[in-house]
Parts: C-alpha cells; sequence; structure tokens
C-alpha cells in the first residue's frame, strides 16, 4: 500500500503543476525504485519491483511502461487514462483492495494502474471489478482503512 502511494501521490501531483506540453516530466519526487523499474535497464531495481515487472509482463503479454510514457497519462488533458485514485485499503493480511473511480464506466483504460500495481510489489492483480462506492464505504467502516 505504502510503496503504490508512493507513486501515484508525486504522479497525480504533476498532473496539477507540470508543463505538460515540456519534453520530459520531473522525477525527483518519484521513489528511486519504481525510476530504476521504469527504465530501459530495470536490472537496477529491487527485486520486489523486478518480480512485479515480470507479473506485469506475464498477465500482459506488453512490455514494461518506460517511466516518461507513464508520467504524462496524468496530463489533465489526456482522456485514454479511465480512472481517478480514490483509495487503498487493507483487505487481509496480504491483499489490498485499490479503489478507483471509473466515471460510472464498465469497462475503462487501466493498463497504467496495473503497471503502478505489479512495480509496487503485486504478485497477483484481480480486476478490474466495477463496484459502488458502498462497497468502499462498508469496507471503510469494517476498519479496514490505512488512511494516507
Amino acid at each position: 500500500m505504502e510503496r503504490l502511494r508512493s507513486i501515484l501521490s508525486p504522479a497525480l501531483r504533476l498532473g496539477c503543476t507540470a508543463d505538460f506540453e515540456a519534453d520530459s516530466l520531473p522525477v525527483d519526487d518519484l521513489p528511486d525504485w519504481f525510476v530504476a523499474v521504469s527504465s530501459p535497464d530495470g536490472e537496477r531495481a529491487p527485486d520486489f519491483a523486478r518480480n512485479g515487472r515480470d507479473g506485469y509482463t506475464d498477465r500482459t503479454a506488453g512490455r514494461p511502461w518506460e517511466l516518461q510514457n507513464w508520467l504524462y497519462r496524468f496530463d489533465p488533458d489526456e482522456d485514454s487514462r479511465g480512472w481517478e485514485w480514490w483509495d487503498i485499503t487493507q483487505a487481509g493480511p496480504s491483499r489490498v483492495h485499490v479503489w478507483v473511480d471509473s466515471w460510472g464506466e464498465s469497462f475503462f483504460g487501466s493498463q497504467d494502474l496495473l503497471w503502478a500495481a505489479y512495480a509496487a510489489g503485486a504478485l497477483h492483480v484481480d480486476g478490474p471489478t466495477i463496484k459502488r462506492s458502498a462497497a468502499w464505504a462498508a469496507e471503510v467502516a469494517d476498519g479496514n482503512f490505512d488512511a494516507p
């Protein structure tokens, strides 16, 4: 949970502050491990991130996301990112629920979010699964809430 927040928080801040007309976006606020796993030489990344990179490519049959390409998905004028960050909650000893708003769409682009989850150390990712906000509220009410 902490690692996923550590990459999404700076990316979301960039969405509010960065000049997306620039050739590249600043990466200073991103954790070194995420910068490393998102580089062509991802072997410098820690084991959890490299394993996540492999999990992502196994699941999607695609390539890992290049850092700048991933960051540009947070451009407020970019409509290919089909989700907005909401929360993450503990759902068990080694399981979390990632909550995003898909603006009511039953299908939405989520490869960038999937990359973030795997790069942060997820071993397996189910979904996305569409749920109403009441499911999140019930989980939070049950005490499965870890405030950012």
